[in-house]
């Protein structure tokens, strides 16, 4: 009954090959136990397995699909319109891929006629996992494929609904998988991550670069961040030592808001006019001033007071290169004790807000702002500036604009 033709071991052996493709990563496979008689874990228990197959030898890392020996599980004999294989991790274990392989005789044992993969949970029993995606979706022969949602369980369980014939397998295999392209978005987050500095040495101007790497892991599916993202407690510890430093407030202060913001052609400074006098004595904190770079934190090289501006209210920060000529959006917050009114009083701390940039200004991409590119923001909805950040477009923020205009740099 257990026969085998040559097709169909020449086929297996196929396909085994693309299985070794396939985790040329050096996946591990969690379900893996080569030497059940030493190993207590993982181990394997059945509903129903016949008196000459081993149930523990789809765990030994051998695929096989021939008749002699006999490594695989069958349920062969059961009287049971449903059995179920399980395996014990023997403890927690996160995982969001099973391999089935199939054992198909073409007689007795036949592919199910269907299945159903749970977890263990503590608290509620076995559970369906979530968004499961079978290939193929109709159980077959040899290698059959099932992704989900991570989960981290102790323990996985097949459920077989039997079909005319019994149904088996010849190893089954549990890994927590990832595409390339997942591998690399989630080495990106960890760099991110492991370059930020421990809760005890934050400072305030890590605040920059600690927001970027919350917004990337954010932008990670939730079966990317669960079990991958393995230094995450390093974030989660700054962005507390972040909300420690801001809750302590200068014992005097004053309420600052920022009137404008405009990057330069060069994309080396960027002039901001705040709504007090400043107090031009005092040395500026150019450490203070963040700024991000399409959320990329850029390091100001010097803050400095405009002394062309007779109202002394603008300050000019450089960069040491022209790091936001072609940023698609360049934002700044200030710390508080960054500078002085002229009243002696420190800024309280000024929340992001974005930078207009040159290249956001010079719609006619002619290297200048003109009066032709103003002409153009005033008149298209999609384009308008809210310069001072109130909340309206008013004939402040076209004085503002107004006053970029610039010569022909041709």
């Amino acid at each position: 009954m257990f026969k085998q033709s040559v097709i169909v071991i020449v086929s297996a052996l196929s396909l085994f090959s693309i299985s070794s493709q396939v985790h040329a990563r050096n996946e591990t496979n969690l379900a893996l136990n080569p030497a059940p008689e030493t190993n207590l874990f993982p181990s394997v228990s059945a509903s129903y397995t016949c008196g000459c197959d081993r149930v523990w030898s789809i765990v030994n890392g051998v695929i096989s699909y021939t008749d002699d020996p006999r490594d695989r599980w069958t349920n062969y004999g059961s009287g049971n319109e449903k059995d179920w294989l399980a395996i014990d991790f023997g403890s927690a274990r996160t995982f969001n891929q099973a391999k089935l392989y199939v054992f198909d005789d073409g007689g007795g044992v036949q592919p199910s006629a269907d299945y159903l993969i749970q977890y263990w949970d503590d608290s509620s029993g076995w559970m369906n996992l979530t968004n499961p995606i079978r290939t193929p979706a109709i159980p077959e022969a040899f290698l059959n494929t099932v992704n989900f949602d991570a989960v981290t369980s102790c323990k996985l369980k097949i459920v077989f609904t039997n079909n005319n014939a019994y149904v088996g397998l010849v190893e089954l295999e549990v890994f927590l998988h990832h595409t390339e392209e997942e591998e690399q978005a989630i080495t990106d987050v960890m760099t991110r991550i492991e370059h930020l500095p421990s809760q005890a040495e934050v400072v305030l101007s890590d605040k920059p670069a600690i927001t970027a790497a919350r917004a990337a892991y954010e932008l990670l599916a939730a079966s990317q961040k669960k079990g991958f993202v393995t230094n995450l407690s390093r974030l989660t510890a700054a962005e507390e030592a972040i909300i420690a430093l801001e809750a302590v407030t200068p014992p005097e202060g004053i309420d600052v808001a920022i009137l404008s913001a405009f990057g330069d052609a060069a994309g080396h400074t960027i002039t901001i006019k705040v709504s007090s006098v400043l107090d031009i004595t005092y040395g500026i904190q150019a450490d203070k001033f963040m700024v991000t770079e399409d959320e990329t934190p850029v390091s100001v090289m010097n803050a400095v007071y405009d002394v062309t501006d007779s109202s002394h209210q603008t300050i000019k920060l450089t960069f040491s290169s022209p790091v936001l000529s072609n940023a698609a959006s360049v934002h700044l917050s200030i710390q508080s004790g960054a500078f002085k009114s002229s009243n002696n009083e420190f800024n309280h701390a000024v929340p992001w807000r974005p930078v207009i940039t040159f290249n956001n200004l010079d719609l006619t991409l002619d290297h200048r702002i003109g009066i032709d590119d103003i002409v153009q923001i005033i008149i298209h909805p999609s384009r308008l500036f809210d310069v001072n950040q109130d909340g309206m477009f008013t004939k402040e923020d076209i004085s503002d604009l107004l006053k970029q205009i610039s010569p022909s740099f041709n």
